[in-house]
């Protein structure tokens, strides 16, 4: 048997994307799914355009039925290996993330932002969530990145394995089962790989971080006269981290943030719905938070000023250059950045081995096997621990005006400003308000190791029917440890750790000592203690640390079995239809998923300064499934009929949570009047069944400030015609009485017998509540219209066009809703208390929140997503009579709509998410190579249209519910409260201009042939150097711009 690996030199990121509802020709493999026993010729080169013979009967991502052609009747687009490896990052889902189908929801530049996904690249298809986009490899499914959701990180693919990538989209489900929704990304490996490819690059920015290493062997081996394949891969990558303090002039992390603040607007927030004309939000570089500092911050005395402690001990005045009104910030005090600590991007080690194997006994016997091992090293670097107002904890303030670290000159200072006015007792403590980033960012080390392994055998029978019988285990280990994680509490609740450390006195010897091994109990003695000086920054010493601290840690599992049978053929020994012959899809799937995550002891009893997170072992999550497909060729090869084609697909799924049973179905047409013009059309529907982690999710203790609707001071009673009645039933006193009035004595909302209820607790300082799974949910629904035509001109050889519509909506949604909404939802329900909300609120005798757990929060089935846009695909190819080669591509996505229904106080009230940040009107990119001797020459090129700043509704008239004054806003119109109507921008004059600019990236690559098997290329990628716009960091979630700056690469390729 021939070579099937390509060896042709593509232009790296100029090199095509490739589009299986375009001509083969269109492709940069002869071939993109031929059947491994058969290789398909190309044929003469004619008019200078590559054209390919017709390939033997392949499956094409999205249908199970093999199919004569590449053409597809959903929308699909292959990107080939080559394509993904021609860039300087190799981040594999970072690459797939420039396509504009894709949303950047888990990039390696926004991956830090939750605990345990350092290091992540998880795919979101129209920007409507990672769970509703499927991810597969080879047609099947691949075990969980995260245990108890079922989402893959694409880093562990095999990038030099790679053959293409098949982006589908639209709903799959009857194809493919759950979580097809926005659609699919299936990876399809090399079969029958025959050589040895050796692969190494290393890259570095132009400010010499974020250092790049790549380096990869595959060796494969046909046998047994060609019916035997194996094929052997070893993967390294390394990405070094880049942290917030490496980049300065974008972070501030020492000179201060660039954002926008209020600057000009000397008048209070004008509120939702009006405006004073007045822009409020300005661009000013140089903030600081001006009530938090590294070293220590006493309290402010008016004007901006605050009271610091210096490197020394001592406290100073520190009068800022510039006070932000509004919003606690300053340019030029000793305020903190908040941005010492911290990442724009993680570290990423990877190491991947790799087995395929196979071996024809007969054309119906074929022994298959894959396997994979990969161990992924993630570091991660956060924000350091803080306290505000003092390190007041649970304990009480530890820090006392006794404390054996405060000097006298820090005291006299303290006294001058009221406060230890008793002197050096432990009758008054000091307010400290203090970011501590000498403490050591709180980070995270992570190892995740993934096994794979599918075996299996298929064959053909009955002259021209396939079949299918597998067996795909894949398991997840993960090991983090959380790294200077403050120790606050032992196992029994009693103070530790820091709250020992922190309350320090001299003892007998006039040495500074822990409070509790001086005292005259000798029971509560702890020798290990160190004492902790927290007055000014870099004053706590390495061993008083190392006592505070300790590293938390986090071990996981998830393992994932799947069996699967299918038979797929056609009817052509029974009849054949003027189109051909009818194809069909039978089959049946089997999968359980399981889970399991459990914290160390003190971590999990909220002893630190996380909070208390429960262990996570839910049941087995079981579905059976059975499904079916038939392609339908009605005619062929007639006047005006070129081809005519329908096809349908169904699938039930039986879960054995509270989903139950479920169906879903597609329907798709395709037809070409002639040869040069393809009209495709489909409908489908879909599910997403809810996730162990949806279902069983342990409660895990969190804090918010909660505003009490049964509140009589704040008003916040009246904001609802129901509240007062349900408030009343619920037993929340309308006056103070006895129990209330001690319960808030020791708070800064004091009341007297009589006075009006207030929640005096949730109003100074956060409220304890829940969040955890529920186990009621059921399935999500979506349902999916796509629309397409491609043109492939006769007359214009080597041209093709690609235009697809597409409309997908998600009703029954599993939202997550805060645990103010629940609480508001559940006194302002006009049918009472006993609805859903309400069974979640937890009060005390006093009316007040419960302060172990106010509310349970977890996920219900009630909102929807909507989005449209238009998918545009145009690329030439040219062969010149010379043999140099043009190659062109331009792809991209008008974004039409991406509506979010997700509040259940108006489920009909859209909020519009379209040309918000992450989410442009247009994307687009451009891929452009000219290929001549020994040299290729590539451009390609990214596009994002400006997006707003803030919420859409901010700087545009919108559909919104009419507020309680039924005033819509500064133009005097009036409407009647609570209906839908149409507002006015909620906030028009927030920003001068309240969009981000477009951006263009610019990529350069050249590659040289300096041998027949041996090619070595360098390139640049953002050759013009962009940076996020003023203000961002490119860290947060869908944020779409390239943070690294200008990057440079160098790498070489054998293929022999």
């Amino acid at each position: 048997m021939t070579k099937t690996h390509n060896a042709t030199r593509l232009g790296g990121r100029a090199a095509l994307f490739a589009s299986a509802g375009i001509a083969a020709m269109a492709l940069s493999t002869p071939a993109l799914a031929q059947d491994e026993d058969e290789t398909v010729e190309v044929a003469a080169e004619e008019d200078g355009v590559e054209s390919p013979t017709e390939p033997a009967m392949i499956i094409v991502s999205g249908s199970r039925i093999a199919r004569p052609n590449l053409d597809s009747p959903v929308p699909l687009t292959a990107v080939t290996a080559e394509e993904l490896t021609a860039q300087g990052d190799i981040s594999l889902g970072d690459a797939l993330n420039d396509l504009p189908s894709l949303r950047s929801t888990f990039s390696q530049g926004n991956s830090t932002r939750f605990i345990g996904t350092a290091g992540l690249n998880l795919l979101d298809l129209r920007g409507l969530g990672t769970s509703r986009t499927l991810v597969l490899v080879n047609g099947r499914r691949h075990v969980t990145a995260l245990p108890g959701d079922y989402i893959v990180d694409v880093n562990t693919i095999p990038v030099d394995l790679l053959e293409r990538v098949d982006v589908v989209t639209g709903g799959n489900s009857a194809i493919y089962g759950s979580d097809a929704v926005a659609g699919v990304v299936n990876f399809i490996l090399r079969r029958d790989f025959d050589g040895l490819a050796v692969r190494g690059q290393a890259g570095i920015s132009s400010r010499g971080d974020r250092a790049t290493r790549f380096l990869s062997a595959t060796y494969g081996k046909n046998f047994g006269d060609g019916r035997g394949n194996i094929a052997v891969s070893g993967e390294y990558a390394k990405s070094d981290p880049l942290y917030f303090r490496e980049r300065d002039g974008l972070t501030g992390a020492y000179s201060g943030r660039c954002q926008y603040n209020v600057v000009s607007d000397s008048q209070a927030d004008e509120g939702p719905f009006g405006t004073d004309g007045i822009t409020d939000l300005e661009p000013v570089c140089g903030v600081r938070n001006g009530f938090i500092s590294d070293g220590g911050t006493v309290g402010g005395l008016g004007g901006g000023q605050y009271l610091r402690f210096a490197s020394d001990g001592t406290l100073f005045v520190d009068v800022p250059d510039q006070v932000l009104p509004f919003s606690g910030n300053d340019i030029g005090t000793e305020g903190s950045t908040l941005r010492n600590t911290g990442q724009l991007a993680a570290g990423l080690e990877r190491y991947t081995a790799n087995l395929l194997a196979s071996f024809e006994v007969s054309e119906a016997f074929r022994p298959f096997v894959e396997a994979k091992y990969v161990h992924v090293e993630a570091i991660q670097e956060g924000q350091p621990s803080f306290f505000v107002g003092g390190p007041t904890f649970v304990g009480g303030n530890p820090l006392f005006c006794d404390n054996a670290f405060l000097n006298n000159s820090a005291l006299a200072t303290l006294q001058s400003f009221g406060l230890c006015s008793a002197g050096r007792t432990n009758t008054q403590t000091i307010p400290l308000t203090r970011f501590n980033v000498d403490f050591g960012g709180r980070g995270e080390l992570q190892d995740r190791d993934t096994y794979r392994i599918v075996a299996g055998i298929e064959g053909t029978f009955n002259t021209d029917w396939n079949y299918e019988l597998s067996l795909n285990y894949g398991r997840l280990e993960t090991d983090l440890r959380s790294l200077n994680n403050l120790v606050s509490f032992d196992l029994d609740g009693n103070p530790a750790g820091f709250n020992l450390a922190a309350d320090a006195v001299l003892d007998a010897s006039g040495n500074p000592a822990c409070r509790i091994n001086t005292d005259a109990d000798p029971t509560n003695d702890d020798p290990a203690c160190v004492p902790i000086n927290l007055f000014g920054f870099g004053a706590p010493s390495q061993e008083a640390l190392a006592y505070i601290n300790t590293t938390g840690r986090r071990m996981e599992e998830a393992e994932q079995f799947v069996a699967l049978a299918t038979v797929a053929g056609d009817l052509s020994q029974l009849f054949e239809l003027p189109g051909g012959p009818v194809g069909f899809a039978l089959g049946a799937e089997y999968r359980e998923e399981t889970a399991y995550s459990e914290w160390d002891e003190l971590v999990a009893s909220g002893g630190t300064f996380l909070n208390a997170i429960q262990p996570f072992n839910p049941p087995k999550l079981t579905v059976k499934e059975a499904f079916g497909e038939v392609r339908i060729p009605i005619l062929a090869d007639l006047p005006f009929a070129h081809e005519l084609t329908v096809s349908a697909a169904g699938r039930v799924s039986d879960y054995n949570t509270a989903t139950g049973t479920v169906y879903a179905y597609n329907i798709n047409g395709s037809y070409a009047p002639i040869p040069d013009i393809r009209f495709r059309a489909g409908y489908a529907t879909s599910v997403r069944a809810p996730t162990q982690s949806d279902l069983f999710s342990p409660g895990s203790q969190n804090f918010a400030f909660i505003a009490d609707p049964c509140d009589q001071q704040t008003g916040a009673i009246n904001n609802n015609p129901n509240r007062a009645a349900n408030c009343a039933a619920a037993g929340v006193p309308t006056t103070a009485d006895a129990a209330l009035v001690a319960a808030c004595a020791g708070t800064s909302f004091p009341v007297a017998l009589g006075d009006p209820y207030t929640n005096c607790t949730a109003r100074t300082s956060s409220t304890s509540f829940l969040s955890g799974g529920n186990p009621t949910l059921t399935e999500e629904k979506g349902k999916s219209l796509t629309i397409g035509v491609v043109i492939e001109p006769s007359f214009i050889p080597g041209l093709s066009l690609t235009a697809d519509y597409y409309n997908i909506e998600i009703e029954d949604q599993i939202a997550v809703l805060g645990a103010q909404t629940i609480i508001n939802n559940c006194y302002s329900s006009p049918s009472g208390l006993n609805n859903q909300y309400c069974a979640t609120v937890n009060r005390t005798g006093t009316g007040l929140f419960d302060p172990n757990q106010a509310v349970i929060s977890g996920g219900i089935n009630f909102a929807s997503r909507e989005t449209e846009g238009v998918d545009i695909d145009l690329q030439y190819r040219r062969t010149f009579d010379n043999g140099d080669r043009l190659t062109f591509r331009a792809i991209a996505t008008h974004l039409i709509k991406l509506d979010f229904f997700e509040d259940p106080t108006a489920p009909n009230n859209p909020n519009r998410v379209k040309s918000e940040k992450g989410d442009p009107d247009w994307a687009a990119s451009v891929n452009l190579a000219y290929d001549f001797g020994n040299f290729e020459v590539g451009y390609s090129a990214r596009y994002l249209s400006a997006m707003y700043k803030s919420a859409y509704e901010n700087a545009n008239s919108y559909r919104g519910i009419c507020p309680t004054s039924g005033v819509v806003g500064f133009s005097g119109g009036t409407c009647t409260p609570g209906e839908l109507t149409i507002l006015d921008p909620a906030n028009a004059d927030q920003y001068e201009d309240p969009k981000f600019g477009s951006e263009i990236y610019h990529n350069l690559r050249l590659t040289f042939t300096a041998a027949e098997d041996f090619d070595f290329y360098v390139g640049v990628d953002n050759f013009t150097d962009n940076k996020p716009p003023f203000g961002e960091l490119g860290t947060g979630g869908g944020d779409p711009w390239e943070i690294f700056g200008r990057y440079f690469y160098a790498g070489f390729s054998i293929d022999m």
